[in-house]
Formats: C-alpha cells, sequence, structure tokens
C-alpha cells in the first residue's frame, strides 16, 4: 500500500475527465440541436453543410428574384390590357367612321376620341414602370443598330437571331402627290366652282381669295388624309404616308382648274421603297422575301423570322464606299431584356424582354378616319395593332407560366437540400438524449468512485496505529 501516489484515484478521475467532456458535449448538441456545433466535431460535414447553406440561400433569393419577375411581367401585362381596350375602342369608331351615314362633323368627333386613345396609348408606352424601370417603350427589348441612321429596325421576332443583317436600299418611297404648274392669283374665278379630291367635294364661291380658297381646299382634303401645301411658285397635294395604295383622285370645274394650273382631272399614286436582300448569306434562308408598304419594309420567312425597318422619308442614299452605303448594316445586340437570376449560381438566368408598344410600332401613328376610304384602312391597321398586343401578351403570360413553375422548382430543391443538411447537421434528439442519460449515469458513478480512492489512503493509518 502506498501514500504518495493514489493510482486508483488517478484512474477514476480519468474517467471522469472524459465522462464530463461527453456530458458537455452531448449537453451542448441537446441545447443547439445540431450535431456539429465546430468544425472539430465533423470537419467533412462542415465543409458540406456550409456548401448547402450557401445553396439554400441562392435557392431562396432565386425564388424571390422570380417572384419579382412575375411582378414585372403583370405590372407590364395590365399596362398591355388597357392599350389592348383602347385599340378595341379605336376599331369600333374606326367602324363607325366607315358608315356612308356620317357627315364630316361626325367623323371629325370620331376622329378627335381616336386621336385621345392615341395620345393615352403613347403615355402607357412612356410611364409604364416598375421600381422605376420603363417596361414598353423599349427598354426591356433586344437593341439594335444600323450603319446608317435613316434606316432603322422597329421590331424583330423572336424567331430573329441577335446578329448583323445586311439590306440594300435602292429606293425609299413616296407619297401620292399632284403640283400645279403656277403661282395662285390673290382672287379666284368670278363664278362658283366645286373641287373634290378622293371623292370629298366642296364649293368655292364666286371671287374668294386666294387664303379663302387654299383654306377651304385644304379643309376638305384633310378628311380624306391629304395635305395640301402652298409655296410661292404653286400648289401641291400629297398623300399622308408613302406607298403604292396611297392614290389622290382630284376633279375641279375648268375655271378653278386654271386658277389651280392644275388638270381638270388629275390621278397620282405614290410608290413603295425598294429594298433587296442577298438569300444566299448565311443570315437569310432561300425562302426569305422582302415586302414594302411605303417606307415600311418587312422581311420575313415561313419560320417566324420577321424584321421590320422603317426608311425615313427624308432617305438619301450614301456615296457608294461611305459612312452608311449600301449594303446597309443592322445589328440586333441581346444588350436590352431584363435579366432574371432565378438560381443560386452564375448563369443561371432568364432573359425577358418586352418590345415597344407605342401607336408608331403599331403602326397606327397617322389614323385617319376623316374619310370612309381612311376608316376602312384604320380597320386594317387596327386589326393587325391588336394582333401584336395580343401576341405580347401572349408571350408575356407564358412568361410568367415559366416563373411560376421556376419557384415551384426553387421552392422544391430548397426544401430537398435543407432535408440533406439536416442530416448531416442536426442533432438525433432521443440518441442524443440516450447519450446524455448514460454518460450522466457514468459521471455519477466516476465521482462516488473517486470519492471511495481518494479514502483508500486513509486505511493506512490503521497500520500506523
Amino acid at each position: 500500500m502506498k501514500i504518495n501516489h493514489n493510482i486508483s484515484a488517478l484512474i477514476a478521475n480519468g474517467h471522469l475527465k472524459t465522462t464530463n467532456k461527453a456530458l458537455d458535449k452531448s449537453l451542448e448538441r441537446l441545447s443547439s440541436g445540431y450535431r456539429i456545433n465546430h468544425a472539430a466535431d465533423d470537419s467533412a460535414g462542415m465543409a458540406i453543410s456550409q456548401k448547402m447553406k450557401t445553396q439554400i440561400a441562392g435557392l431562396e433569393q432565386a425564388s424571390r428574384n422570380a417572384s419579382d419577375g412575375i411582378s414585372v411581367i403583370q405590372t407590364a401585362e395590365g399596362a398591355l390590357t388597357e392599350v389592348e381596350a383602347m385599340l378595341q375602342r379605336a376599331r369600333e369608331l374606326s367602324v363607325q367612321a366607315a358608315n356612308g351615314t356620317n357627315t364630316a362633323e361626325d367623323r371629325e368627333a370620331i376622329q378627335k376620341e381616336i386621336d385621345q386613345l392615341l395620345q393615352e396609348i403613347q403615355r402607357i408606352s412612356d410611364d409604364t414602370e416598375f421600381n422605376t424601370k420603363t417596361l414598353l417603350n423599349g427598354n426591356v427589348d433586344r437593341k439594335s443598330y444600323s450603319t446608317n441612321t435613316q434606316v432603322k429596325l422597329l421590331s424583330a421576332s423572336d424567331n430573329v437571331p441577335s446578329k448583323e443583317y445586311n439590306i440594300t436600299v435602292t429606293k425609299k418611297g413616296e407619297k401620292a402627290s399632284i403640283s400645279g404648274t403656277g403661282a395662285l392669283n390673290a382672287t379666284g374665278p368670278a363664278v362658283e366652282t366645286q373641287f373634290i379630291i378622293n371623292g370629298e367635294s366642296v364649293t368655292i364661291p364666286a371671287n374668294s381669295t386666294k387664303d379663302e380658297i387654299v383654306a377651304r381646299i385644304r379643309s376638305t382634303a384633310e378628311k380624306v388624309g391629304a395635305a395640301v401645301s402652298v409655296a410661292a411658285t404653286s400648289i401641291t397635294f400629297s398623300s399622308l404616308e408613302a406607298g403604292k395604295n396611297e392614290k389622290l383622285e382630284i376633279y375641279c370645274d375648268n375655271a378653278l382648274a386654271n386658277y389651280l394650273h392644275i388638270n381638270q382631272k388629275t390621278e397620282a399614286a405614290g410608290k413603295d421603297a425598294e429594298v433587296s436582300i442577298d438569300t444566299t448569306k448565311p443570315e437569310y434562308t432561300a425562302t426569305t422575301t422582302v415586302h414594302a408598304d411605303g417606307n415600311i419594309v418587312v422581311i420575313s420567312d415561313s419560320d417566324g423570322f420577321e424584321m421590320k425597318v422603317e426608311i425615313a422619308d427624308d432617305y438619301a442614299p450614301a456615296a457608294p464606299g461611305g459612312a452608311g452605303a449600301n449594303p446597309i448594316k443592322i445589328s440586333i445586340l441581346d444588350a436590352g431584356p431584363m435579366t432574371l437570376q432565378i438560381g443560386a449560381n452564375e448563369g443561371q438566368v432568364v432573359d425577358l424582354s418586352i418590345p415597344e408598344v407605342s401607336p408608331k410600332t403599331l403602326g397606327i401613328e397617322n389614323l385617319n378616319t376623316l374619310s370612309e376610304k381612311g376608316a376602312s384602312k384604320a380597320i386594317t391597321l387596327l386589326d393587325s395593332a391588336i394582333n401584336k398586343v395580343s401576341s405580347i401578351r401572349a408571350k408575356l403570360g407564358a412568361y410568367e407560366n415559366r416563373m411560376e413553375h421556376a419557384i415551384a422548382n426553387l421552392d422544391v430543391s430548397s426544401e430537398n437540400l435543407t432535408e440533406a443538411l439536416s442530416r448531416i447537421e442536426d442533432v438525433d434528439m432521443a440518441e442524443e438524449m440516450a447519450t446524455y442519460t448514460q454518460q450522466n449515469v457514468l459521471s455519477q458513478a466516476g465521482v462516488s468512485m473517486l470519492a471511495q480512492a481518494n479514502q483508500r489512503p486513509q486505511t493506512i493509518l490503521s497500520l500506523l496505529q
């Protein structure tokens, strides 16, 4: 028996320390709910769990991003709902104006309402915003650049790849035009005369002044979508738009014809722009065709490829080899669309593209219902505009459905990753409670045995008595 070293106490104390450490860890796990509280608990598990937490946080934010994207789409689609309602109203008014029972005053009243509708469509295009980002003015559409500023892209379908396209513009479209050959006198014919333009007539009283005659003729011409300009040397009648479908037919009495320096009966027609493409080039196919309507040119094929190009009214061909010379290059870029980050990692994005929706891009900028012919043409133009807006709304609806599915997928992915993280990181409370109970019993036993071990040297005293 020894008194300097109590080996039994040392052994009991060592086991008690081990038990207490295990008991402390068990208490930490039970109080935190985590199996891994420090990297030393499970270094590999800690590394894996941190990666999972990164992905889960990214997935949850991506889901919120997609929800914001849906809000953008709903904002734009709501504005387009109103635009389409106004287009429907404008078409209804055009149908009304096309009826022969209307007077000139009736059509003027109809035209005033249509003008207000067009102004409101333009305002919606300019002012529809989400978080200060305008949505319908083309800022969220693909961008385009032209080597000739007088030739620009109005719109491109989704089936038009982002690349460079070459077109050759030979001639711009021309308006229908009739010009007199001499200056107007200060006083008109001494007899009452009649002037008729595109079926709309007006009576010119005898001895009317130049200004009175021009005012009556101009008012009549405006009703049929024609313009009148007077220079020092002559009077000119012209259509408002260019194109072979634009026609002028003028008839007047002989006395008025002599005064205006035109024939008693005169006809004129406009011309479409002359544009060509090289279908052997890789950007086009053998079935790609070109259709011009005045200065609006549509390049399309049977596969949904469609580009609408506008040629400026004052277009003049550039010198060969100079800036803006043929072939004119139009580049379409993906720089404009709104990019939605709908994934946790780089590159997991969706580009949201919303075309410009304005009277100009819808082709209804110059609607004129002051004549039966103009009203009939307005019906056709509005049908095309309604179809375009409906197509954009359908596209936005498809975007929204896609975002809904993306959100559902992101939420499921987040749930599955969270479940996997829980298996790695969370403690099994039942199992850990059993461990805690075991270590607690061992701790109490260790304390008791240590007390017993510390009492053993006391027995040596009996030998010394």
